[in-house]
C-alpha cells in the first residue's frame, strides 16, 4: 500500500535512530576522499619545491612546467573521487533498501550493494551532468550577440540577455534535478540500468509531484538552515569555529543518512514496495531474525 509523505518522514528519521551504521559510507567515503585530495596536495607540493627554493621570486615560472600534469591529475582525481563516492553511496541506498525491508541493515550490504551498483551510478551521475549541461543552451544567444568575448562594453550591452540566460539554466537545472531526484534511488532498489532509472524517475515523478517536490524543497530548506545558522555564527569567532564543527558533522553524518533513507523509503512505498514501519519492530523480533542468520 502507498504511505504518505508524513509516514516517509516519521519511518525514515525513526529508521536512522535504529540503524545509525547507515551513516558509516557516507563517514568512509569523505575520509578516503579527504586523504587522496590531501595526499595529491602534499605530493604536488613536493614535487615543485625544489624550483621555487632555487628562486622564490619566480613562482609563475616555476609553476608553469607543472601546471598541465597538475590539472590532469586533477581531473583523475575528480574521477576516481566520483567512483569512490558512488561506491558508498550505492552501499548507502542498498542498506536504506534493507532497512524498508527488514527493520534492520549490515556492513555487508554496504558492500555488496556498492560493488553491484557503484559503477552504473557512475554513469548515472555523468549523464545527469550532462542533462544539465544542455541548459548552456539558454546562455548562448547572448554570447553570440557579444561576438568578441574580450569587448567589455558588448559585454556589458547584453548583460540583461546573457543574466536571463543563466536564470533559465539555474531553473532548468533545478527541473532536472527535481525530475530526476529518485533515479539514484530507483537504480539500486530495482538494480536497472542508468538510462532505465532517468526513465524511471521521470514516472514516478509525473505520478508523485507533491511527494517529490516536498521532499526536495525540504533538502533546500536544510541546506539553507545550515549556511544562515553559519551567518549568524559568524560574528563571533568562537562561536564560528564551534558551529563548523557541528555542521560538518551533521552534513556527514546526520543528513546524507536520513534523506537517503527518506527518498528511499519514498521511492519504495510509492512503487508498491513493502517498507516497514520501524515502531512496530519489536527488539525482541530482531533479536530472533539475527540468530536465525
Amino acid at each position: 500500500m502507498s504511505i504518505s509523505i508524513e509516514e516517509v518522514l516519521n519511518r525514515g528519521f525513526s529508521a536512522w535512530t535504529k540503524n545509525l551504521k547507515i551513516s558509516v559510507p557516507f563517514i568512509l567515503a569523505a575520509l578516503v576522499v579527504g586523504i587522496m585530495w590531501i595526499a595529491y596536495m602534499a605530493l604536488f607540493v613536493i614535487a615543485v619545491m625544489p624550483s621555487l627554493i632555487v628562486d622564490p621570486n619566480m613562482v609563475v615560472e616555476a609553476l608553469r612546467p607543472y601546471l598541465l600534469p597538475f590539472g590532469v591529475g586533477v581531473l583523475v582525481i575528480i574521477l576516481i573521487s566520483m567512483l569512490i563516492e558512488a561506491f558508498f553511496t550505492a552501499g548507502a541506498i542498498g542498506m536504506a533498501k534493507d532497512v524498508a525491508l527488514n527493520g534492520r541493515t549490515s556492513y555487508e550490504e554496504m558492500i555488496n550493494s556498492g560493488k553491484t551498483h557503484f559503477f552504473n551510478y557512475f554513469l548515472l551521475q555523468i549523464l545527469f551532468y550532462l542533462i544539465t549541461l544542455v541548459g548552456a543552451i539558454f546562455v548562448i544567444p547572448g554570447i553570440l550577440q557579444i561576438g568578441d568575448i574580450t569587448n567589455f562594453d558588448a559585454i556589458i550591452q547584453n548583460l540583461l540577455v546573457i543574466g536571463a540566460g543563466f536564470v533559465l539554466w539555474i531553473i532548468y537545472g533545478i527541473f532536472v534535478s527535481i525530475i530526476l531526484a529518485v533515479s539514484y534511488y530507483a537504480l539500486v532498489v530495482d538494480k536497472i540500468g542508468p538510462i532505465q532509472a532517468i526513465k524511471t524517475s521521470y514516472r514516478f515523478f509525473m505520478n508523485n509531484k507533491a511527494a517529490v517536490v516536498i521532499l526536495w524543497l525540504l533538502t533546500v530548506v536544510v541546506v539553507i538552515a545550515l549556511s544562515f545558522i553559519g551567518m549568524l555564527f559568524g560574528f563571533n569567532e568562537t562561536l564560528a569555529i564551534i558551529w563548523s564543527v557541528i555542521s560538518t558533522i551533521v552534513s556527514i553524518v546526520v543528513i546524507p543518512a536520513v534523506f537517503t533513507l527518506w527518498w528511499t523509503f519514498l521511492y519504495m512505498g510509492k512503487t508498491g514496495h513493502d517498507v516497514r514501519d520501524p515502531k512496530t519492530i519489536d527488539t525482541s523480533k530482531v533479536s530472533e531474525l539475527q540468530s536465525n542468520e
